[in-house]
Parts: structure tokens; sequence; C-alpha cells
């Protein structure tokens, strides 16, 4: 295993140091020839020896990636008009061995010849009202095109309609061929004479239908919910234009969003760097995108009439629009990591300005627009800083947050506490780097985040890789928020590198309290001892930071009597939950249970609950039927499992079980803090019956938001009639809002606001 694990770190990191030096050399002029330089004899020597070691090994990612260059026939780089098939293979089998083709992304389409473009078809729904208009505009390159619309077909927006506009600019090839015979569904117009690119992207807008403009360069593959991940964006009112992460088609990362200088000279964010680093994937105000990905509304587009053809015929235009969004418009230009295109940089134009060439129009260009925007420019930093100029504009106020994992907020309590408070706390203006502990990008979690605005440091290219990351990037904190006893042990580093820094410990529930129930419960003296331990730990903790955040008044009181007076109670956020249906008393049955079973004190109330408690409830009401919810259920739980007790696990849309279950009965025997579950249930209005320790810190009122019980045979007595008792019931569910109104958002976000 260790060998493996040597094998996949040491071919990354020396393909990354391959492929790093060698484009970062063509960025400077050199030709393909200077991947003989020896200075890349290490690296390859290195490459060579993990695919040596990988095939002796049976390393099957080695295998495969070997194997797939050999039988590869055609190439996402090498176009078969211009090279034999021979000669492409034998390229392609090299560049592999080589390293070169380690980060080509997957699913990446080849060039075809003209001719077998010819041969196909490519067709597109026609759409009336379209939300967006995608705009292509084409010069020649028609192998790059087709890819270009594949890629589209192949990752069609899910929640988007559009429509698809090619300006063709007077190509010389069978572009116009292809798309007065071969293509249904896309406006295709011919320009009568060559106009380059700016003027072709304005001719297009003006016969676009849709509310928003998507400049999409030919040279260009889109991958999956690209331009979903846009248009959500615009959700925002002041959000103005989108761009999107661009990658290179040998797969390192071309423009992680623009930056701008005072004398006028752009940089590409994270140019020839790997595409998965934290700092270039999270959602952020950045001085430009790049026209390759750019998203705009139709109406401001018009207003600021068009690109400003002073630069025609290319070069500066979008980023002299991105300025005029900013400047002109007063809003933001927004950078979205979600949306990932494939771009092949240079294709019409090349990628060197040479006198005579177009890409010589960027020398010149960059004069008109110093001249243009002298004044904005005065505020944008003078020495090429990329970290510093990337984080420029982001909100001043600054958080670290740390928790345990990437919240998980449909799965349990904790997390979707944290999510909750998150928003608010982005809400409250704070820009905010979340590290989870266990340093893992979990999915969908981390998009849910990065949606929201939050930079999430995940594991990079490990733990340590991690921290380090964290170091570089993170230039300052005005509040350090860590959750959990042990992870403000962890990261208490933090406290020494950020002295300013206000230190909030969220102690989430008071682990001690929760380890000494359990003790008891369980008459179990080691945790006893334990318990004892963590509570040394956690009083000294809340003695050494700024705020002590407990989810509970009960809790703080606790706190407060051990001689700790800096405690604030930021609760559970709960809100009344909409429901398409309102069932009433007799439409509904059974008993429901929801919980995260990683948790031990949910195992013992399910098992207190099936195993004792319910058996009596049978013997009257034997056709009740008892669901067990929850992620992560043990064998402990799933044995439960019967004719009676259903346990479906985890279910990402739980409203179905709370609308028609009569009764929500939880029977915690021990823990600590406030229980979710608890909350959750009266959000739905859903009667619910629960111990001293379910209740503790919500100030419920028993029989008037709640039934309370501690013994087995409280239980059955309460269970037994709440079920049967249409009044009681209703009185029950009438109540549930009430009590949830000190845990709305509006009243913690107030309490929030107090502390930070």
């Amino acid at each position: 295993m260790k060998l493996h694990k040597w094998i996949d770190k040491y071919n990354k990191r020396y393909c990354y140091k391959i492929n790093s030096k060698f484009y970062r050399g063509k960025d400077r002029g050199y030709s393909n020839l200077y991947r003989f330089h020896p200075k890349f004899y290490l690296y390859y020597l290195v490459r060579i020896t993990a695919i040596f070691v990988g095939f002796l090994i049976l390393k099957k990612n080695i295998i495969s990636e070997i194997i797939d260059s050999f039988s590869r026939k055609r190439s996402a780089f090498y176009n078969p008009d211009h090279w034999k098939q021979g000669s492409i293979r034998v390229q392609e089998i090299i560049l592999t061995l080589f390293g070169y083709r380690y980060f080509v992304p997957n699913g990446i389409l080849p060039l075809l010849k003209e001719k077998e473009i010819l041969t196909k078809r490519i067709s597109f729904d026609k759409v009336s009202n379209p939300e967006v208009s995608i705009i292509i505009p084409v010069y020649n390159q028609l192998a790059y095109t087709y890819n270009c619309l594949q890629s589209i077909l192949n990752h069609p927006p899910h929640n988007v309609t559009f429509e698809i506009l090619v300006i063709d600019d007077c190509s010389n090839d069978s572009t116009e061929h292809f798309f007065t015979h071969n293509t249904v569904g896309i406006k295709y117009t011919r320009n009568s004479q060559n106009q380059g690119f700016l003027l072709n992207c304005n001719t297009a807008a003006k016969i676009a239908k849709g509310n928003f403009l998507y400049f999409l360069n030919n040279d260009t593959q889109v991958t999956m919910e690209w331009l979903d991940h846009l248009t959500k964006l615009f959700n925002n009112e002041d959000v103005g234009c989108v761009g999107s992460k661009l990658v290179y088609g040998h797969g390192l990362l071309q423009e992680a969003g623009g930056i701008i200088f005072c004398n006028a000279s752009g940089a590409n964010y994270g140019r020839n760097d790997l595409t998965d680093r934290p700092r270039y994937n999270y959602i952020r105000e950045v001085d430009y995108c790049s026209g390759a990905s750019l998203m705009i509304k139709k109406a401001d587009f018009d207003f600021l009439g068009g690109f400003d053809e002073r630069y025609t015929p290319a070069y500066y235009e979008d980023t002299d629009l991105c300025f005029a969004v900013r400047n002109q418009l007063g809003k933001k230009v927004i950078y979205s990591p979600l949306s990932e295109v494939i771009h092949f940089e240079g294709i019409s134009s090349g990628k060197i300005a040479k006198k005579g060439s177009i890409k010589n129009y960027q020398n010149v260009n960059k004069l008109k627009f110093a001249e243009k925007w002298n004044n904005s420019l005065k505020q944008h930093l003078k020495e090429p800083d990329l970290n510093h100029g990337s984080r420029r504009l982001l909100p001043n106020k600054r958080m670290v947050f740390i928790d345990n994992i990437i919240p998980a907020f449909d799965k349990n309590s904790g997390s979707l506490r944290a999510f909750q408070l998150l928003k608010l706390i982005r809400e409250l203006g704070y820009h905010i780097t979340f590290v989870p502990d266990d340093a893992n990008k979990t999915q969908p979690y981390f998009n849910a985040l990065t949606e929201m605005g939050v930079e999430v440091l995940f594991r990079y290219p490990n733990r340590p890789g991690m921290i380090r990351e964290l170091s570089s990037t993170l230039e300052k904190a005005d509040v350090i928020w860590i959750c959990r006893p042990e992870m403000n042990i962890e990261f208490s580093w933090l406290f020494n590198k950020y002295p300013k820094a206000k230190w909030i410990y969220d102690t989430v529930d008071l682990h001690h309290l929760r380890l000494k129930r359990q003790a008891i419960q369980t008459k179990d003296k080691d945790l006893e001892v334990e318990a004892e331990k963590v509570k040394e730990q956690e009083l000294s903790l809340a003695k050494q930071a700024n705020f002590t955040i407990t989810v509970t008044n009960d809790e703080k009181i606790i706190l407060e009597k051990e001689g700790i007076q800096n405690v604030c109670v930021i609760p559970n956020v709960h809100e009344p939950i909409k429901k398409p249906k309102d069932w009433k008393f007799d439409q509904r049955k059974g008993i429901l249970f929801i919980g995260a079973y990683d948790h031990h004190p949910n195992i013992d109330a399910v098992q207190w609950l099936v195993n004792e408690i319910m058996p009596e409830v049978w013997k009257e009401l034997p056709n009740i039927k008892v669901t067990l919810l929850g992620s992560k259920p043990t064998i402990e739980v799933l044995t439960l499992k019967s004719n009676q007790v259903n346990i479906p696990g985890f279910v990402q849309d739980v409203s179905s079980y709370f609308v028609n279950h009569k009764i929500f009965v939880a029977p915690l025997r021990y823990g600590a803090g406030m229980k979710g579950k608890i909350g959750q249930s009266l959000a739905y209005k859903l009667p619910v019956i629960t111990s001293n320790i379910g209740a503790e810190g919500m100030g419920l009122v028993e029989g008037k938001n709640v039934m309370i019980a501690n013994t087995k045979d409280e239980f059955i007595k309460k269970i037994l009639y709440l079920y049967q008792n249409e009044q009681a019931w209703s009185e029950l569910s009438k109540n549930s809002l009430e009590a949830l109104k000190p845990y709305s958002i509006a009243s913690v976000k107030k309490n929030l606001q107090k502390i930070i």
C-alpha cells in the first residue's frame, strides 16, 4: 500500500513539474524542442521509474494509462488534416510516457478530419424564448468548432433554455458548408467581410433573443453543468458578469479569474498550475474574466454599448467590459470555479504577440485601455503579487471557520447548524475560509459551500499541504471560529500567526456532559474518567477564548457556574417548513425517529425504543410501524429491522416522512446540546414525545408543545395516549411553531452580530 501511494505521489508531482515548466517555457516563446532541455531529464527519470515500478506491481491506473496511449488513434491536440495518423499515435505514446498527458481532462474530445465532420450532423432544439444566447464567433478551425458544439450536446444545461448563434467571420475552410447543410437549431450567420472577434460578437449580440449573453470561444469544450453554475450567480442582483474556470487541453489551469495591475498589464491567475488547488476553487469577485467563457445580462451589455470598438479587432475588449460593469454599472465581476471550460488557447491567433499578427493588438490595446481607465487603475496593485491580487476584492472582514467535516447539512444536526451559521455569517459581510478537519472535499457539500461564496481548504495534496495552503493564502484573519475542543487544541497555532484575531470557541455541545451522562447510563467507570479529562480541556479552552459558544442556555449556565464569563448562546436554526399538504390526524400513521447513527446516543435511543418500549405498545396497537430515518445505520441499528420497523437509511428529502407520520418519538437517555431532531419535528408541526435530555435547552412546555417521558413506562403511556387522542395531538401541533421563534434566522442572526 505504501508503494502504491509513493508511486501516485511522485508520479503526480513530477508530471506537474514537467508540464508546468514546459508550458511556462512555451509562454515565453520556446518551441516544442524545449522538451529536450537537460533540466527535464531528472523529471523524466522519475516519471519513467514510476511507470516501470507500477507495471511490476500491476498498478491498475498506470497500466490503464499506458495501454490507452497505445490504443489511441486520435488526439485532441493534433489535427488529422495536418498530421498523419501514424505520426499522431507515435507522438501521443511518447508524450504519455513522459508525462505530458497525465492531466488531460477525462472525456476530452479528439479532433476529427474535416471530411469526417462533413458526414456528421448536429441538432439542437429550437427555443422561441431562450434564457441564454450562446454566442460562438468562428474563423476557420472547423474541427475545434465541431468539438465545441458536440461538448454542449454531451453536457446540456439542466435548468437553462438556450439558443446557439454561430457568427462566421469569412472562414475559408468547410465551416460554411457544414453549418448550412449539417446543423439544425443553430443560428448561423456569415459576414460579408472579415470583421474580427470584437465586431463579430457585437453583431451576434444584436440578434440574440436571450436575457443573458454568453460568449464562448470556438476552441473550447464545455463540461458538466457549466452553464447552470454561471446563471445561478445572477440570482444576486449585484452580479454584473460571470466567467468560468478555464483549463488548458493538457489539463493545467489557464485562468482562475484575471488580475489587472495599475499599469494596465494583466495576469491569468493560476496559469499553468494545478486546477485542484483550493486557492482556485472558490467563487470570488475579480478584476476581469476572459471572453473565452463570459456571461452578462443582455440589457447590461446593450446599455454599455457592447464591446468597445476602439479595441477592434480584438484583445482587451473583455477586460474593458468587465471594468465597465464594475465602474459604470456598479456591479460585480464574478469568477465561478464550478463552471469549468477546456480552452485550447491561441488556436486562431497564437499565444505570443508578434509583429503583424492579430495577437500584436494585445500591446496596442493595452495602451488604449490604460488611457481610458486611468483613474480606476490607480486603485489597483503596483506589484505583480498574484496571491494578494487575487484576494484584493474580497470583503474586508475575514473569518476562518473550522469544523470536523464540510457540513453534511442533510445528514446530521451539527452539520445543519454549521451550514446555516456560515450562511448567516456571509450575510453579515464576512469572507469565510472554511477548514474541514478531515480535509476531504466531500460532495455535494463542497459545491454547496462554494455556491454560498465560502472558500474551502480541502486536502491538497495531503493534510500538511492543506495547512501550508492555509498559511500561504490567508493574509489576515479578524475572527477564528473553531468548533469542538479537540480542534481548538489542534489549530491553536493559528492564534500565534494571527494574534489580533478574535477567538470563538464553539462547543457544539458540552462534550464532557454528554460523556458523563453516557458513563452513568452504561456504568462505565473509564468513561467517567475520560469525561473529567474532557471537562478540564473544555474549561481551559473556554477561559482562553474571547467568546465561548453554547447551543443552549442550560449549558451556558453550567459553564458560568464553573467561572466562565464569556459565554454566548448560538442555537440551532429552525424555521417553519412549508408543506404542499397538511395531513390531518386521521390521515397519518406510524412513529418516526431520525438521527445520524454514528452518534451513540441515537443508537441507544432506537434500541431502547424498539426492544423495550414498542413491544408493550404493540400489545395494544399491533399495527403501528416505526420508521428509523437517518444516515450511517450501524449493525446494531440494522438488526432492529422487521415487519414493524422500517430502516430506510439516509434519505435526502425527508419531508414525506414528517408529513405522513403521526408522532415523533425520541427516547434519548444521554447526550448534550440542542437536539436538531426535535426542532426539525416542530418545524413540520409533528407532535413530539421525548425525554428531558431530548428537550433540554429549548424552553419546551409539557403538554403545550411537547410531551416529556423519562422512563419506559412513561414512554409507553404517552405514546398510546397521543397516538389515539386527536385533541392532544392537535394542541401540540398547533403550538409547535411558536416554540421555534427563539431559533429563527432573524433571532440567531441578531445574536451572531453581537459576537462577531
